[in-house]
């Protein structure tokens, strides 16, 4: 992957991170942009497995990484977010509920500490099931991903056959319909990088693919309505609209497959790179930590104070963040260490006995 196109990559994960952090704000501090800002933070995340699908298949090709390493990578970048992001949002609804009860009684919901375990274990969206943590529906996108990339990794690592479609029907089955239904989106990004070389148009003709996908994407996303109905409700919740998303989702990676073909033969390092590049790094942070921390300010604060000052709150949150972020996603080697150790001491025995177990079957016969 050249420099231009991680570049572009990170900027396109920054901005939409921003735009998710923005939406949630705007539900409490300007709800007249509620529903305008709703809709763009549903975008924002469809770029996301977008962008998810793309980086995945990147990291598998080019890193050479084994079942192993895949397993360890995935598991090890989830966690060093997702237990902080679960412990902070314990934290600060345990305080804003015993401050601002009447506040917090909107976030009440049934079972309050079973979602925080089934969240933890990514089953928090299966079949038809939302129960992401009280205060913090962004996690609702990581009981889709994690099982993308279960099923990613499935297709990819098991060589044999009948196994691979029993296993990735065993798969289907837990994560249910729901889930499935926003997976072409993801597969999306992993197409786009998997045939990031088909066709090697000229770079003249590229660039005017690239004009042309940027305002096909924008007219996509400002004019077509969600289809067949609108995410975040009974039944299908956040897969409502998977029609539309798919749209959504072809629209981008289109931008990122032009966008490769204009600039691949461009050396150098774009203007900023490094600091784009270590602020996208934290973004998956910004998106988990966000939601807690913005309830409870607005329990805490009215909006007629929280308005005038929106702005300097607003960056003062990030700064947190951001901050918080850089000392807790620096713990990702120890997560390695963990789930390396996990996976030679226990599941590595387990497949020994269970090829010996067939073997001896075999040899029994």
């Amino acid at each position: 992957m050249t420099r231009a196109t991680s570049f572009f990559l990170d900027v396109l994960r920054l901005v939409a991170a921003v735009v998710v952090f923005l939406a949630h704000t705007a539900a409490y501090w300007a709800p007249h942009s509620y529903a305008t800002m709703q809709v763009w933070a549903h975008h924002a995340v469809i770029l996301f497995f977008v962008l998810s699908g793309y980086v995945i298949a990147y990291t598998t090709r080019e890193a050479h990484r084994g079942v192993k390493s895949y397993t360890i990578a995935r598991l090890s970048r989830l966690y060093s977010v997702v237990v902080p992001a679960l412990l902070l949002t314990a934290i600060l609804w345990v305080i804003g509920r015993s401050m601002e009860p009447e506040f917090y009684a909107v976030y009440e919901r049934a079972l309050p500490w079973l979602r925080f375990v089934a969240s933890a274990g990514f089953m928090n969206e299966v079949w038809r099931m939302e129960v992401s943590p009280p205060t913090n529906t962004p996690f609702w996108s990581l009981g889709y991903e994690f099982w993308y990339y279960v099923l990613f990794g499935l297709a990819l690592f098991i060589r044999n056959r009948r196994w691979k479609w029993i296993a990735l029907g065993a798969a289907s089955l837990i994560a249910g319909p729901k889930i499935l239904l926003l997976m072409p989106a993801w597969l999306i990004g992993v197409a786009a990088y998997r045939w990031r070389d088909a066709g090697a148009p000229a770079r003249a003709v590229a660039l005017l693919g690239l004009a042309g996908s940027l305002a096909v994407t924008a007219a996509v996303l400002l004019f077509v309505p969600a289809l067949p109905c609108t995410p975040g409700f009974h039944p299908w919740y956040f897969s409502g609209a998977a029609i539309s998303d798919f749209l959504g989702g072809l629209c981008w990676a289109l931008v990122i497959w032009f966008f490769n073909q204009t600039f691949k033969g461009v050396s150098g390092t774009p203007f900023g790179y490094q600091s784009v590049r270590w602020l996208a790094g934290h973004t998956f942070s910004l998106y988990l930590y966000h939601a807690p921390i913005v309830v409870l300010l607005s329990a805490i604060f009215p909006p007629e104070l929280l308005g005038p000052f929106g702005p300097v709150v607003l960056m003062a949150i990030f700064v947190v963040i951001i901050g918080l972020a850089a000392v807790t996603e620096s713990q990702r080697p120890q997560w390695t260490k963990l789930f390396s150790w996990l996976w030679d001491r226990w599941l590595m025995p387990q497949r020994r006995n269970a090829a010996r177990a067939i073997s001896d079957e075999g040899g029994a016969g």
